[in-house]
């Protein structure tokens, strides 16, 4: 990914900060932001839920591989080709304890989970570039990305049967539809102006 070109971050938290850098056009040079599966209604409503969610996973495991096993089983990803790609990066080993724990302690985090998606519909719509929202569910849409859906400031796509994890879930899928949003926004050196790069003359058939 090149941020100067396209942000694209996924699930809850890098959603949300993918939201806030592009809302407050900190990367002049920002063509293009690709937000999965994050809206703020339906994260706000999940936060009451969240200390029982992370309570509830298994928190040391013996092996990368067990890792890899309880996240495809457990639900939270469905490719397991993907996990093996993206759970060992969340792991790290605990010699005292002698197993893998996780490197991001979560639940230690509560105090700023409401403060990472109030407001995040309005920022994202208000984002200055070309926008793309992939969805799992039409359910997870709120009132304020209904209405600018329907009057287009952003391109929607739904991708069913997928969990949270689109991106790993259905991963050539996903190429394909930020490759397709890329292209219809003309974002790169054949579309968005980048200084010291011409742009490819034109010509009528």
């Amino acid at each position: 990914m090149n941020c100067c070109q396209l942000m694209s971050l996924s699930y809850s938290m890098g959603g949300s900060v993918a939201v806030h850098v592009a809302a407050k056009r900190a990367l002049s040079s920002l063509a293009g932001l690709v937000v999965v599966d994050v809206v703020e209604g339906t994260a706000l409503a999940s936060l009451i839920h969240m200390q029982k969610i992370l309570s509830s996973r298994v928190h040391h495991f013996s092996s990368i591989e067990k890792a890899i096993e309880w996240s495809v089983r457990g639900g939270s990803l469905r490719n397991i080709d993907s996990a093996r790609v993206s759970v060992p990066t969340t792991l790290k080993y605990d010699d005292s304890k002698k197993c893998y724990i996780y490197r991001a302690r979560l639940e230690e985090t509560e105090q700023y989970w409401k403060s990472w998606y109030e407001g995040l519909s309005e920022k994202f719509l208000s984002c200055p570039v070309p926008k793309l929202l992939l969805l799992a569910g039409t359910d997870r849409l709120d009132r304020a990305l209904t209405i600018g859906q329907m009057q287009g400031k952003f391109q929607m796509v739904v991708v069913r049967h997928t969990g949270h994890a689109i991106q790993e879930d259905v991963p050539d899928e996903f190429a394909t539809l930020v490759t397709n949003f890329i292209s219809r926004n003309r974002i790169g050196p054949r579309g968005v102006e980048i200084p010291g790069l011409r742009r490819p003359s034109q010509t009528n058939p």
